[in-house]
């Protein structure tokens, strides 16, 4: 039940961002770009929380990114893993990266705000 949840959120997430790819490869790359753009975007805002930290904040904030990083890259392996050597493993992982990548933003954001407002 959960991997058909999983795809339907992937559909939902093509069909309602205007993605509507003709191609597995359309659609693999489109996912990629949005990867992307949520990865840039992670990069913004980590860059600016670290500028507001102590030093010792800064160490705590790094270590967590890099356990975020290595949850986040195992999470979605594990999502992806029961379309190995499928077209659309590229699509699930893609979209799976950008999803836990979004996630992350919002909660440096929610550290940010929190953090500049004191």
């Amino acid at each position: 039940m959960r991997k058909f949840i999983f795809l339907v959120s992937v559909c939902m997430f093509f069909s309602c961002s205007g993605l509507m790819a003709q191609t597995q490869m359309e659609m693999n790359a489109k996912a990629q770009k949005e990867y992307q753009k949520a990865d840039a975007e992670l990069n913004k805002v980590y860059q600016k929380l670290m500028k507001i930290l102590s030093k010792e904040d800064k160490k705590l904030l790094i270590t967590a990114q890099k356990d975020w990083l290595k949850f986040r890259d195992s999470h979605c392996k594990f999502e992806s893993q029961q379309y190995d050597g499928g077209s659309i493993q590229p699509l699930i992982i893609a979209t799976c990266l950008s999803q836990q990548t979004t996630k992350r933003v919002n909660d440096l954001k929610a550290s940010l705000k929190e953090r500049s407002s004191r």
